[in-house]
């Protein structure tokens, strides 16, 4: 396929089978979900229920789907799950995993995830473990669920600990990128995806390094004239290596060329950059990385920085969380042991490992990508838990005339943005398990870390929560979205007030707000 996003021909990609497994088809163009005889084949005769798992923003498209698949006589069930990385949650996926158990949901069943690269990773994962694996099909809707989450296999979610730590290999029985997704998908999330096309391209097909420098500007929008050339290209790279290698036990690890920094970055920026633009300065630090240990010229180090730049990706990253990001990628998936490993480049084309590379080494490489840090929170940021009780993860869809509409996410979304605004440093958490929220209230005591807390039901009658609040050593104000004294009798006592530094209720996420405001000025 060569042509604009507009022709409505579709590119068939086989990904080769594992030992275990079934080969299977990524389908590229426009219309591909549209096509009803196409997805009975994928769903397959032996089905009764086919569920659906997506985010709020696409119902519309899972609706759809849910309509073909009923029109073709299977039972369906709809699970809407936050947005992006906050769906990425054991929480989450328990919540899928009780809701299959209440449909009735077999082996012979079948997932369908329907969305950006965390949503698939989800959908794969709750189908790799419920009954120890059921078919799955993934739909990406953006691009870097097209050319990379959705195609492989891997499946997984995020712990405290680090992205992708709990997962397992399964691959779809089919993918479906329909083209037209991209038509309404924001310019910052299209630009994202574009890191690991990329990275295809450094590792495997320079052409696609040829074509977006041919049209930087076309690369960046869905009308582009090589956009549909692009994603092919770099769906048929991933193709063609994970045929050979499942499970990463030896190839498939060039697919992390720029990773090992990219999930450190994220993990430090509490997910709240996007996974492409944390790709770019990791390919940027790898190829430095590759340049100092003698593999890699210095203008092919800048043909990273020249092509990521000019489709407006970052290549550099704030110079002064070194230690920290030292410390994640220790933890990373590629690590064997106390053996860093990286992918680096022996030249366009041609990926290499660098194991346990010099300190000194990996040093000069963060700082040839080191910018400084400056500003009114050039400082440390202060750092301030936000911790959030049972069913809270189910916001704006649990009974929004009480508690509104907005998403867990979004409330993610907005204490993050204000708590930069104030020099904090937000990290927001949920949990429905009364022990976990105690480890955390521990961690805050021991870091001397303050918190905004939402005990939600705990509120009531959780003393084991009491407790953990009394052993506070920072700012703890507890917060609720609704009036507690509003609502039924049993809501109206707070085993936690007394022991809290101040309660805000009544004012939707602005009691979150004003939360953060206090500690800020505290």
């Amino acid at each position: 396929m060569t042509g604009p996003t507009g022709q409505r021909s579709t590119t068939r990609i086989r990904v080769g089978a594992g030992p275990g497994t079934e080969p299977y088809e990524v389908l590229v163009g426009r219309g591909v979900l549209a096509d009803r005889d196409g997805l009975h084949r994928l769903i397959g005769p032996r089905a009764r229920r086919v569920a659906i798992l997506h985010p709020r923003a696409l119902t519309d498209t899972a609706d759809a789907l849910r309509a073909r698949a009923e029109e073709l006589g299977y039972e369906t069930l709809a699970l809407r799950v936050p947005d992006a990385e906050a769906a990425k949650t054991a929480a989450v996926a328990a919540d899928c995993w009780e809701a299959l158990g209440r449909a009735g949901f077999t082996r012979t069943d079948v997932v369908i995830g329907v969305g950006g690269g965390a949503t698939t990773d989800l959908a794969g994962f709750v189908a790799a473990s419920w009954l120890r694996g059921v078919r799955w099909i993934a739909v990406p809707t953006t691009v870097l669920a097209m050319v990379d989450a959705a195609v492989g296999g891997k499946t997984g979610i995020n712990t405290a600990e680090g992205k992708n730590l709990v997962g397992a290999f399964h691959p779809p029985a089919g993918v479906l990128c329909d083209l037209a997704a991209l038509d309404t998908l924001p310019e910052d999330d299209h630009v994202s995806g574009l890191a690991e096309i990329i990275k295809a391209g450094f590792i495997a097909d320079p052409v696609i390094l040829d074509l977006i420098e041919a049209d930087p500007a076309g690369a960046r929008t869905p009308s582009g004239t090589h956009l549909a050339e692009l994603i092919v290209r770099s769906v048929r790279v991933k193709a063609d290596v994970v045929s050979g290698d499942l499970r990463e036990s030896g190839p498939r690890e060039v697919l992390n060329y720029g990773h090992t920094l990219a999930h450190a970055i994220e993990k430090n920026e509490r997910y709240t950059w996007r996974h492409g633009e944390a790709v770019a300065v990791g390919l940027v630090f790898a190829a430095e990385l590759a340049r100092l240990d003698g593999r890699l010229s210095a203008d092919e180090v800048r043909r990273h920085r020249e092509v990521l730049s000019s489709v407006g990706l970052p290549t550099g990253y704030r110079g002064d969380r070194w230690a920290a990001l030292l410390d994640t990628m220790r933890l990373d998936k590629k690590a064997r042991g106390d053996t860093l490993r990286f992918i680096v480049l022996d030249g366009t084309g041609r990926p290499a490992v660098l194991a346990d590379p010099a300190p000194e080494l990996l040093a000069a490489a963060h700082a040839a990508i080191a910018l400084p840090h400056t500003g009114a929170a050039a400082a440390d940021p202060r750092p301030v838990l936000v911790l959030n009780g049972p069913n809270l993860g189910r916001l704006g869809s649990r009974e929004p005339g009480i508690y509104g509409t907005t998403t867990y996410a979004g409330l993610v979304e907005e204490c993050r943005t204000l708590g930069k605004e104030l020099g904090l440093d937000v990290d927001v958490r949920q949990t429905d398990d009364e022990g976990q929220l105690v480890r955390w209230l521990h961690e805050a005591a021991d870091r001397e870390v303050p918190v905004v807390l939402n005990p939600a039901a705990f509120t009531h009658y959780s003393y084991a929560v009491r407790d953990a609040v009394a052993q506070r050593t920072a700012q703890l104000i507890e917060v609720h979205l609704s009036q507690p004294h509003a609502r039924e009798p049993f809501r109206h006592h707070s085993v936690v007030s007394a022991v809290a530094g101040g309660t805000i209720a009544g004012l939707g996420i602005g009691s979150y707000r004003l939360a953060l405001h206090a500690i800020a000025a505290g």
